[in-house]
């Protein structure tokens, strides 16, 4: 991570800048008081900064993945080993199948991508929901990019989308950045018919 961040640093300034300085040679301010437009030297400038900052912000959060040994080549199977309270990443149609629609459970499931704030924002209560139904539910989930076909067939159009599985059948969709009293609620509704 550390390597990453002054690659994108520079990056930055450079893009930043040259498009700056453009700004500032072709965008002929007359009176001198716009700061990327006065010059092509005070557009660089602010465009160096600006574009570092940009650069700075777009980190992504990735998960923790590991090739496991007797894999295919190129598959990567995302762990949860450092977690064993965490939710279960789900990488194939086969692995959803099994633990989701035939799971004895109830089952949250996220469906996510690693580009997106709001479900960077949503990933650490399911973590905390996760602990606190383990042994009770299932909570799982699903990248969207990995799984295309899958958030296709579930008809997510917009993430983070949260369904909820009982014996095979989706029970509730919520869509969106939700609180985590909103997931507990249906979740305390399925393990107590459950029980």
């Amino acid at each position: 991570m550390m390597q990453a961040i002054p690659l994108r640093m520079i990056v930055g300034l450079l893009i930043g800048g040259g498009l700056g300085a453009l700004m500032g040679y072709f965008g002929k301010c007359t009176t001198g008081a716009c700061p990327l437009t006065a010059n092509p030297w005070r557009g660089g400038i602010i465009g160096a900064l600006m574009g570092s900052l940009f650069a700075f912000s777009t980190g992504s959060a990735r998960p923790t993945t590991s090739v496991e040994p007797g894999s295919q080549a190129g598959v990567v199977n995302v762990s949860t080993e450092n977690h064993p309270t965490g939710p279960r990443h789900l990488t194939s149609a086969e692995e959803f199948e099994s633990a989701v629609l035939k799971a004895d459970k109830p089952v949250l499931v996220d469906f996510y991508a690693d580009w997106c704030g709001p479900c960077r924002m949503l990933a650490p209560t399911i973590e905390k929901i996760a602990k606190e139904y383990q042994g009770r539910a299932i909570i799982a989930k699903v990248n969207v990019d990995s799984l295309p076909a899958l958030a296709r067939q579930y008809g997510i159009q917009g993430i983070p989308a949260v369904l909820v599985f009982n014996k095979g059948q989706v029970v509730q969709r919520l869509v969106g950045l939700r609180s985590q009293s909103d997931y507990a609620k249906v979740l305390d509704k399925l393990v107590g018919q459950a029980s």
